[in-house]
């Protein structure tokens, strides 16, 4: 990601015909994986699991007509303009842009029909487009490790896959349909031409995008054993925080906890082993963290760290992260975790990758 630009792909595609598109990611219907947690309804699941997959045949391969299965796939039409302007205008980062700057979404947008268990798009895949679910929910997964997460449902009105168009075009999770769904597909380009010429929804796209990032990091097995209330808590607790060439986050000396995500620009962790000797640099870019526990361990921070040109960070700061630690015992196990699953810099200070795909 270059400066605060989201960069969707540039590729280009032809514009859809009437005629329906079929797609079949998977041969029947996904079950649910053996490592739920999952938040379809159980009686969806059980219909989900009974349906038996196609039996291997030795006759050559012929594309099926999906009118003579019993099998649903996902179908794409050219949507309708006025239905496409209706569904944008039901998001929130699109309810205040003009006449003009709609058309320019709404410009070659598909309708697309998604079968029940069937995946709208998986963590990973490339993004080339974002979806608006006009009727319907769906259930955003995300791997960690070998576990996959419920992260939330979304249904009608709701944007998924904007956040893929900010991440070098790859899928930052997983999105399934409970029940039958219909979005309205939207061209990643015609989000990168609007963001150029609107000043108010290019911030607004920053916003959100670095919610998303604080969320994956809370998704993250350095808080694996954090609760959906607390983790909700939590975002909430992170604030913007721009920082000047230069400016200290974190000065040698200082007691303090907090944590740090890089959302643009660079941040410097500087150690001087002995007065008069050459500073060593640790660089922390966006997409990566840094967490300081001085205060847990009760000693001095030793290193410092500064803005080695202009950055972005969504911060937990010292108060908020203590607020926490009253409410949820579990978060003072944080030093441990990190030793764990970061890179430990300094005794009480560690650096890593919040698992953002594609920064």
């Amino acid at each position: 990601m270059s400066g605060l630009e989201p960069t969707p792909s540039a590729k280009r595609h032809p514009r859809p015909s009437v005629k329906p598109r079929v797609h079949n990611r998977v041969a029947t219907p996904l079950p649910a994986p053996s490592y739920r947690p999952s938040l379809i309804p159980a009686d969806v699941l059980r219909d989900m699991e009974s349906v038996k997959p196609f039996e291997q045949s030795t006759e050559p391969h012929t594309a099926p007509n999906a009118a003579d299965l019993d099998v649903a796939f996902m179908t794409e039409i050219a949507a309708d303009r006025a239905v496409v302007q209706y569904a944008l205008r039901q998001v929130a980062l699109f309810k205040s842009v003009s006449a003009k700057s709609l058309d320019t979404l709404v410009e070659g947008a598909t309708q697309v029909n998604v079968p029940a268990g069937e995946m709208l798009f998986m963590e990973g895949d490339e993004a080339t487009s974002f979806f608006i679910v006009l009727d319907g929910t769906f259930e955003m997964l995300r791997r960690e490790g070998n576990r996959e997460m419920a992260l939330r449902h979304e249904g009608v009105g709701s944007a998924l896959g904007l956040f893929g168009l900010f991440t070098a075009q790859l899928r930052s999770a997983s999105a399934r349909a409970i029940g039958e769904c219909t979005v309205i597909q939207v061209r990643g380009e015609n989000v990168q031409h609007l963001l150029e010429l609107d000043t108010e929804l290019h911030d607004k796209m920053l916003k959100f995008f670095r919610e998303r990032i604080v969320e994956t990091f809370l998704t993250s097995q350095i808080f694996g054993d954090i609760d959906s209330i607390a983790r909700a808590r939590l975002i909430g607790r992170f604030t913007s925080r721009s920082l000047e060439t230069g400016a200290a986050l974190v000065s040698p000396g200082e007691v303090t906890n907090l944590i740090a995500v890089v959302t643009h620009g660079v941040l410097t962790v500087e150690e001087r082993s002995k007065i008069g000797g050459a500073a060593k640099h640790f660089e922390v870019t966006p997409g990566q963290f840094v967490a300081v526990t001085s205060a847990l361990s009760g000693q001095p921070t030793r290193m410092k760290i500064f803005a080695s040109e202009f950055a972005s960070v969504e911060l937990l700061s010292h108060k908020d992260l203590l607020d926490l630690m009253k409410d949820y015992t579990s978060l003072r196990a944080l030093p441990s975790r990190l030793l764990q699953n970061a890179r430990q810099l300094d005794r009480d200070l560690f650096c890593g990758s919040t698992g953002v795909p594609g920064l």
